[in-house]
């Protein structure tokens, strides 16, 4: 049986050279194994947010490893697999969950931008899980509590820049009310949870005023970063048979 040499071998012309001489660079590279070292490219640094669900709420921070290697001894010819593994993940998450009233929960897991969630962390019966978004350097999904009840939740990055407005709602219309969350980035992009209204996403203007949107409806209102309070109405034509009323939050209500 002919085996492949560790040399390469004498050049032929044309296009059958040009194929000889890749087969013998590889042979060649997969012959003697090397260390080598590939960086982690995700999400870095420390992310802030909320959660919100049905059995509590809070304020989240996520933190991401600054950088990250894998080194191995396998063949370079699969440096560049090991290369796309390593700027994908998965690398180890950490965070804490500091609940609203109540204590911090810590937790642990892992991200990997090619999963589907591409981030899962647990910790004393709390499990979130979600995806991110580049464009705006935030992470949302779902979360589980210990009593099995579910909610939602989302951080920004730069978390030293990042407020969080913890609050509530109330209908104007007999429908009750619940927890509105808000997150402001340093780029005054407006993120956050409510109770059954779900996700939330807006901006923040240079006069302090909000513009929010969520599924079945709009919010307006104002929010302060110096004085750290903020409030204003929303109207919610789309939830049941509609709905309307008013809301308020604060730095210091969560």
């Amino acid at each position: 049986m002919k085996t492949t040499r560790c040399h390469p071998g004498p050049g032929r012309p044309g296009s059958l050279a040009r194929l000889l001489a890749v087969t013998v660079a590889l042979a060649a590279a997969g012959c003697g194994g090397s260390d080598s070292t590939s960086p982690y490219t995700g999400p870095t640094g420390n992310f802030k947010g909320t959660l919100v669900g049905e059995s509590g709420s809070g304020v989240l921070t996520l933190s991401f490893p600054a950088s990250a290697a894998i080194r191995s001894a396998s063949p370079a010819r699969f440096a560049f697999v090991r290369e796309a593994e390593a700027a994908s993940g998965p690398v180890t998450v950490t965070g804490t969950l500091a609940l609203t009233g109540g204590s911090v929960i810590q937790l642990t897991g892992t991200y990997n931008a090619s999963g589907n969630p591409q981030l899962v962390l647990a910790g004393s019966g709390y499990g979130l899980a979600g995806n991110y978004t580049a464009t705006n350097g935030v992470f949302s999904g779902t979360s589980t509590f210990p009593d099995g009840k579910t909610g939602l939740w989302t951080v920004s990055a730069d978390a030293a820049t990042v407020y969080v407005f913890c609050g509530t709602y109330s209908s104007t219309e007999g429908n009750g009310g619940g927890t509105w969350n808000v997150v402001i980035d340093k780029n005054n992009n407006l993120t956050g949870v409510a109770t059954g209204a779900g996700q939330l996403q807006g901006t923040l203007d240079s006069g302090g005023n909000v513009s929010v949107m969520y599924t079945g409806g709009t919010a307006t209102g104002t929010l302060d970063r110096t004085t750290g309070g903020g409030s204003g109405s929303y109207d919610a034509p789309g939830i049941g048979q509609g709905d309307a009323g008013n809301w308020t939050a604060n730095t210091g209500g969560c």
